[in-house]
């Protein structure tokens, strides 16, 4: 008995014995995420594919509207070649960063804006929300889900 009642009184010394669990900076990684967010506004305001599609993971799923689902970095150069082409932009502001506090997975919430000019002198804008799941690879934040659609109506059908 006295064995049982002695390990009984040890058990809340050996709880105190263990190691603090990390800590980590929620801060700090969510500039780390906004630093992306930076990146990949610039890669996409310069036409860049690989530099766009370096801010995502390899195995990201894409989540485009109006369109399949997607995944490589295939998509994105096909993207940025037709936002080339059309002279448009495209630009994401994230309203809220959530960071796990295992400090490996986050949430961005944000909104978008793109703007297309048409050939008869107007620009065709268009605005709407975005979700992204991010994933710490190797020290760095990726995007691993990105989703988005617009907040506009769909242009009415034709008669």
């Amino acid at each position: 008995m006295r064995p049982l009642l002695a390990s009984l009184l040890l058990l809340p010394v050996l709880a105190a014995c263990q190691p603090a669990a990390p800590t980590v900076d929620l801060a700090a990684e969510e500039e780390a995420i906004l630093a992306q967010v930076v990146a990949f506004n610039a890669a996409v305001a310069a036409y860049d594919g690989a530099a766009t599609a370096a801010v995502y993971a390899t195995d990201a799923v894409i989540l485009p509207p109006n369109q399949e689902r997607q995944t490589g970095s295939a998509w994105f150069e096909s993207m940025i070649t037709g936002l080339e082409q059309l002279k448009g932009t495209f630009v994401v502001t994230p309203v809220a960063i959530v960071v796990a506090a295992s400090g490996d997975l986050a949430m961005e919430e944000g909104t978008w804006k793109s703007t297309i000019p048409g050939a008869d002198g107007t620009t065709f804008e268009d605005n709407g929300k975005y979700l992204v799941g991010w994933k710490k690879v190797n020290g760095t934040w990726l995007i691993l889900f990105d989703t988005w659609n617009s907040d506009n109506a769909p242009p009415a059908a034709s008669k």
